[in-house]
């Protein structure tokens, strides 16, 4: 481990996150609690580290507890892999539904770009019952 040096603003600037960000993660585990030196946290480049990881693991659509799972087994020695790839599993399904659903909305946007009905009563794009949460899809 690198000595502990930087500021929490330092590392804020490294990582590219406010300094409320990095308290916010500590308080919820994602980052180990840092060191204190006349009272002010000291952090490590680890740390800065650690960020990206958070913040690629949140662009990938992992809640933040989910990233904590993921931390912790990597923290306590287990291979990163065995729980990334159960994380990803488990996400995956969740991430085709939503491919789905965009799929789906941009089918309906543009036969709607293409609706020239003076009223809305009258409109395929809304005539028809929707089922769950799908969008009333119809061809152009």
């Amino acid at each position: 481990m690198t000595e502990a040096t930087l500021s929490i603003g330092e590392v804020a600037e490294r990582a590219k996150v406010s300094i409320s960000t990095i308290r916010f993660y500590e308080r919820n585990g994602l980052l180990p609690e840092p060191e204190r030196v006349g009272g002010q946290r000291r952090f490590d480049g680890e740390t800065v580290r650690r960020l990206g990881i958070v913040d690629i693991a949140k662009q990938a659509g992992f809640s933040l507890a989910e990233i904590r799972i993921l931390l912790d087994s990597v923290d306590a020695g287990a291979p990163a892999h065995e729980q990334l790839r159960a994380l990803a599993e488990r996400k995956l399904p969740e991430v085709e539904q939503l491919i789905e659903r965009a799929e789906a909305m941009r089918e309906w946007l543009t036969a709607a770009s293409g609706c020239g009905c003076d009223s809305l009563d009258g409109c395929a794009l809304f005539v028809g019952e929707v089922e769950g949460d799908a969008l009333p899809v119809v061809g152009p």
